[in-house]
C-alpha cells in the first residue's frame, strides 16, 4: 500500500479549521467523518509526514473501510482532492478551501445520517462485566482456550478491559470462538494488535450480519485493494464477484506477487479470451509462480525466454503487434506473446 502525502492549496502556513467548515459542513456530517477530517488537518501541520489508510485507521480505532468512506464523503463535498498513482493507489490528499456552500454534498447527507443503521443490524448495548461474570466466562474450556490463543497472539496477558471486549464479542455479538480467533489473526496480520481496533472490525462485521469465518473472509476480500484492482483490470464494474471468483482473489493475494503482475495476468486474459476468465488468469499466474516471478521485470525475463525458445524451435508467430500500454515494452516485431501465452495456457 502506497504512502500518502498530505498537502494543501492554501499557503497560509498554519493549520486551522475554517469557519465555513464549522458553520456549513460539520453540522450535517457523520461524527466519525468529522473526526477523520480534523485529524488529517492536525497531521497537515507536521513536516515530511507520510501516512497510509492503515495507519489512520489504527490511530483513530476505525476500520480502513471507515477511513475510505470518510475520504470519499469529503471529496464529494469538495473539501479535499484525492490523488492516485498509475496503479490507482491513493498517494495524496490535497485540502481545498471551503467555499462556504455545503450544497455540493447535500446528496450525501441522508446517506451519512443513516450511516450506522442503513442496511446494518442494530448492535446490542455494551456493558461492563463483573469479576464474577469474567471468572464464569473463563471456566468454559473453549473460552479458556480462546483467551490463551489471544494472549499468545498479543504477546501479553489480557487486561480487564481486554476481557470486556472479548466477552462482548462472544456473549453479546454471538461470535463463535473460531470467528474471534480469525478476527484476532486478521488484525495481527494487518499489523493492528490493538484490541480497540479489533473491536471496530467486530462491530463492522456484526452490523453487516457476518457470523462465520467464511463470511468474514469474503468480506475482507471484497474490501481489499486487490479486489478493486482485479475488478478494474477485468472491467467488472456492474456486479460483485461470485464465490468461486473470490477464491481466486484470495489465492492470488497469498502468492506475494506485486499488484501490477496480477493486473497484467488479467489484461492478457482479456486479450486472449475477450472476457474476465478467472480460471484462465489463474493458469497464467501459476505459470509465472512456477518461474519464481514476483514483479513485472520478472515477467519480461520470462517473455524473453519464451521468445528465444520458440525462435530456436522455429515456432514463431509472424503477426506484428503494436505495443499499446506500459506492459508491452519489449520487441514484438515477429512475436505475439499474447497469442503464445494463449497456446501455453490451453496446453495445460
Amino acid at each position: 500500500m502506497a504512502d500518502i502525502t498530505l498537502h494543501t492549496s492554501n499557503d497560509a502556513g498554519v493549520t486551522c479549521v475554517s469557519n465555513a467548515f464549522i458553520d456549513e459542513y460539520m453540522k450535517d456530517a457523520n461524527g466519525e467523518f468529522v473526526k477523520i477530517y480534523l485529524y488529517l488537518l492536525r497531521l497537515l501541520g507536521q513536516d515530511e509526514l507520510d501516512i497510509d489508510i492503515s495507519l489512520l485507521a489504527e490511530k483513530l480505532d476505525h476500520t480502513e473501510r471507515d477511513v475510505k468512506r470518510a475520504l470519499s464523503y469529503w471529496e464529494k463535498c469538495k473539501l479535499i482532492s484525492l490523488e492516485y498513482n498509475s496503479s490507482d493507489e491513493l498517494t495524496g490528499i490535497c485540502f481545498l478551501e471551503p467555499s462556504g456552500n455545503s450544497n455540493t454534498c447535500s446528496s450525501q447527507v441522508n446517506e451519512n445520517k443513516n450511516y450506522e443503521h442503513q442496511g446494518r443490524s442494530p448492535l446490542p448495548k455494551r456493558q461492563e462485566y463483573s469479576i464474577s461474570q469474567m471468572n464464569h466466562f473463563k471456566e468454559d474450556d473453549d473460552m479458556d482456550d480462546l483467551l490463551f490463543v489471544i494472549e499468545k497472539y498479543l504477546g501479553h496477558n489480557l487486561t480487564v478491559s481486554d476481557l470486556n471486549y472479548i466477552i462482548y464479542w462472544t456473549a453479546d455479538l454471538h461470535f463463535s470462538t473460531e470467528l474471534v480467533t480469525y478476527l484476532v489473526e486478521y488484525c495481527i496480520d494487518k499489523g493492528h494488535p490493538s484490541i480497540k481496533y479489533m473491536d471496530r472490525i467486530a462491530l463492522d462485521w456484526a452490523s453487516n450480519n457476518i457470523s462465520s469465518v467464511e463470511e468474514a473472509k469474503e468480506d475482507t476480500i471484497q474490501h481489499s485493494d486487490a479486489y478493486y484492482n482485479i475488478c478494474k483490470s477485468f472491467g467488472i464494474n456492474n456486479r460483485g464477484l461470485i464465490k468461486s471468483e473470490l477464491e481466486y482473489v484470495q489465492k492470488w493475494k497469498k502468492l506475494g506477487l506485486s499488484a501490477d503482475v496480477i493486473e497484467e495476468a488479467c489484461r492478457r486474459t482479456i486479450v486472449n479470451t475477450n472476457k474476465p476468465n478467472f480460471e484462465y488468469a489463474d493458469k497464467i499466474i501459476d505459470n509465472w509462480v512456477n518461474h519464481k516471478v514476483k514483479t513485472l521485470d520478472d515477467v519480461k525475463v520470462i517473455d524473453e525466454e519464451y521468445k528465444k525458445k520458440f525462435k530456436n524451435t522455429s515456432v514463431r508467430n509472424t503477426k506484428t503487434v503494436t505495443p499499446n500500454n506500459r506492459f508491452n515494452n519489449f520487441d514484438s516485431r515477429d512475436y505475439d506473446f499474447d497469442d503464445l501465452e494463449k497456446t501455453l495456457v490451453n496446453k495445460k
